[in-house]
């Protein structure tokens, strides 16, 4: 991606985001369930059944954070928080809701970046979370992506994908369409399926530990969708 596509592309988001279409208030289901089973397990309303090792301090991504729902549901299991995103305008609107919901002390751990480096150190967190964002992107551009994280992600991954499992493509349909709806216009949209899912990790050093791909159908429109849930796991730790 060059620099006149960098900009576009942030452009388009920018205008998203202005438009109120990103606008996230609640804590996504299915990333409540990873952290539950794959992180910590909140039983109580101060008390955690530790997944990974919580003795020393458990950093956090939130990649692609949005208006930082997420970022913020990953303080309120314990863990040092930061979000970043290619929009000013989401930053802004995330830095807001952190002090509305009561962790201002998070406010600087949002960050406005380019959209393809991670500006933190090799391994400097214990996990990522990448929902609905690496199929926003170009999959030449996913792959850079994926590899920033594995760089500074040393256990877990949480991400999600679209699938071509919808009422327009076929279950295996993995190319790549320009968003033509008011929603996200303009935007790229790029499909996966299984095998595309393995060349995007290809090369890194995770592994695919869960996977469910959930399909819904609506039975007065028939619209339909789908989208992969993954958990990746660093090999060494398997």
């Amino acid at each position: 991606m060059n620099m006149i596509d960098k900009n576009m592309f942030r452009d388009q988001w920018e205008a998203s985001y202005k438009r109120g279409e990103n606008a996230i208030f609640y804590p996504k289901e299915e990333i409540v369930k990873f952290l539950n089973r794959f992180v910590r397990k909140k039983i109580s309303f101060d008390e955690f059944i530790d997944r990974i090792d919580f003795s020393r301090e458990v950093k956090g991504l939130d990649y692609g954070c949005g208006m930082g729902r997420q970022t913020v549901l990953l303080k309120e299991f314990g863990i040092n928080a930061y979000g970043i995103d290619i929009s000013k305008n989401a930053i802004e609107q995330a830095k807001k809701l952190a002090g509305i919901l009561g962790h201002k002390q998070i406010e600087n751990n949002f960050l406005v970046v380019d959209g393809q480096e991670v500006p933190f150190k090799d391994d400097f967190f214990n996990l990522t979370i990448v929902d609905g964002v690496l199929d926003s992107l170009t999959f030449e551009v996913a792959r850079k992506i994926i590899k920033e994280i594995d760089r500074v992600t040393t256990q877990l991954v949480f991400m999600s994908l679209i699938s071509g499992d919808d009422d327009k493509h076929h279950k295996e349909f993995n190319g790549e369409e320009i968003v033509q709806s008011q929603h996200e216009n303009s935007t790229v949209q790029s499909y996966y399926n299984w095998n595309k899912i393995q060349r995007l990790i290809q090369g890194t050093g995770f592994k695919v530990e869960w996977c469910h791909l959930v399909t819904a159908e609506s039975v007065i429109s028939r619209y339909k969708n789908g989208r992969y849930f993954l958990v990746l796991k660093k090999k060494n730790l398997i």
